[in-house]
Order: C-alpha cells, then structure tokens, then sequence
C-alpha cells in the first residue's frame, strides 16, 4: 500500500493514510477539539478524525478513554471494551465500540495518548470492521506526535 503523510504542525502531529484518501474539513460541531477528518473518496465504509485538546493533570490514557466512553454511550455506541495498546509507539489506550442500526454496524476504534498535557485521540470508524482491522492498526502504529 502507498501512504501520504499529512503533517498537522499547529496541532502538534502527523498522520499516514492511504494515498487515495483525501482530507476533509473538522466538523466542530461533532467536537470542538476535532482537528482533521480523512477518507477514501469512492468508499465511505472507513474513515479517521483526529481529535487533539487539554488533558488533566495526571490524566492517563484510560481516563480519557472512560471519559469518553460516556459520551459515546450517549450516542447509542455499545459493546465497549478498553484495553492498552501503542499509537505512534507511545503508551496509549484503545477504546472499541460499535452502534448497531437496522442490521448495518459502525464500529469505531479511538487510541488516546496523552503528551506534555496534551491528549490526542485518532479516531477510526468502519462499516467493514474485519476488512479494515490491519489498515486501523497501520494507521496507529504511523501515527507521530511531532516535536517529541
């Protein structure tokens, strides 16, 4: 597979997607600390959003992951499972759920790390979640938080 490498320097990061992806505007209106949205222009079965704010102090990455869990259990996500995991080689947690709705499913898997008092969360979302296993997990493993 060939990857393009999108640096976001004001945020703080850079991300590697396929090279036939494209980038989207944030919609801030699904967050306010969504920085970048990624897909693939003729198939909208997989997609990322990087997420990027203020972390608290001694905040780990499982906090955030639980703190997020509840607003995702708000928008109708189940079947939660957090575990630890590496985003970018960095101690991260990955949270993984999935909102069921008329026999289709969208399974979101979301790693958290938290730097300097920063968190960052990418976001990767899927229709196809068995087919999209080991492009989310090359996705995670290139993910760099620059100036570190």
């Amino acid at each position: 597979m060939e990857w393009q490498r999108i640096e976001k320097a004001e945020y703080g990061y850079a991300v590697h997607v396929p090279d036939d992806w494209d980038e989207r505007p944030p919609n801030l209106k699904n967050s306010p600390w969504e920085t970048a949205r990624f897909g693939q222009p003729s198939d909208r079965r997989h997609s990322m959003i990087v997420f990027r704010g203020p972390g608290r102090p001694g905040m780990t990455p499982a906090d955030v992951a639980e703190l997020v869990q509840g607003t995702l259990l708000a928008a109708g996500y189940a079947d939660f499972v957090i575990s630890d995991a590496d985003l970018g080689g960095r101690r991260a947690a990955r949270l993984d759920c999935a909102r069921h709705d008329a026999g289709r499913v969208w399974a979101v898997r979301e790693y958290f790390v938290v730097d300097d008092g920063v968190r960052f969360c990418l976001g990767l979302g899927s229709s196809v979640p068995d087919e999209d296993d080991a492009l989310f997990t090359a996705m995670a493993e290139r993910f760099e938080i620059l100036g570190a």
